[in-house]
């Protein structure tokens, strides 16, 4: 028996973890901490063969979610619930086209839910909403800050792209409301998509939508900070080019800093 608590209760109870500067001391809350994207929820999830490989020392806030439901119902159940069909829920735009899939992703908020957030129209982050109110809803979210952190937002903030209804069989009274059939929403790109070849000095919309996935993994792109997170920006400046570069190089493709096909499919797919 699966309900909304449960995932609630485990998120709460890791908020304050932070993310490890190495792959050293990944039980304990606050040490080692850096900004190296390595967690013990990446570690786990890797062990129990999730994904198309181990994400370690890659950014980890749907980890982190999918952790969550590892931890309370195991690796089958938990990606059952989640709506998981496939190996590539480590993604953001993955996890919520799952949820899309199964006709369980709308913007009605619920306690229990995955909540999905975007930049530049693009998503890029997600987190588990412990708490609805009238106007706002709270929530527990991973590499966030470089932690586990909780944090609340206005239900019409355009940050919020949308929510996923997981797959629980039990109502506790922790849910807001019944879920709705969702409206017909245009299908999430993938990596099938024509992307423009982008180098530096090139500017416009591909140019920020390279940076809200390189932003997503962690990689910084040179823009302006809100709400503790990086915006980008659309300019395709040296601070960008470091990070493709940096990025070309853990996934063992040719650095040069010049964003084609073979780096679009990995900054999509990875």
């Amino acid at each position: 028996m699966s309900k909304a608590s449960d995932i609630v209760s485990i998120a709460l109870a890791e908020v304050g973890y932070r993310e490890k500067a190495s792959n050293a001391s990944l039980d304990d809350k606050t040490a080692n901490a850096g900004s190296g994207n390595w967690t013990k929820y990446a570690r786990d999830l890797a062990a129990a063969g999730y994904y198309n490989g181990n994400k370690n020392g890659y950014a980890w806030c749907d980890v982190f979610v999918d952790w969550c439901f590892f931890k309370a119902y195991g690796a089958v159940e938990g990606q059952r619930i989640q709506c998981q069909t496939g190996d590539l829920g480590a993604g953001c735009i993955y996890s919520a086209q799952y949820y899309r899939q199964k006709g369980r992703y709308d913007k009605n908020p619920q306690v229990g839910d995955q909540v999905f957030f975007q930049t530049g129209g693009e998503i890029g982050h997600t987190g588990i909403v412990v708490e609805v109110n009238a106007s706002s809803i709270v929530t527990v979210e991973g590499n966030s800050s470089d932690q586990v952190k909780k944090n609340t937002y206005n239900r019409s903030s355009s940050y919020i792209a949308g929510y996923g209804h997981p797959l629980y069989s039990d109502a506790d009274g922790a849910t807001a409301a019944p879920i709705t059939s969702p409206a017909p929403e245009p299908a999430l790109k993938t990596c099938d998509v024509k992307a423009p070849l982008l180098k530096r000095g090139n500017t416009g919309s591909a140019v920020k939508n390279a940076q809200t996935l390189l932003i997503s993994k962690g990689y910084a792109c040179g823009g302006s900070f809100s709400g503790g997170r990086e915006i980008a920006d659309g300019d395709f400046g040296p601070t960008t080019e470091k990070s493709v570069k940096s990025f070309q190089d853990q996934h063992k493709l040719s650095a040069d800093g010049i964003i084609g096909s073979d780096t679009w499919k990995a900054l999509l797919t990875e």
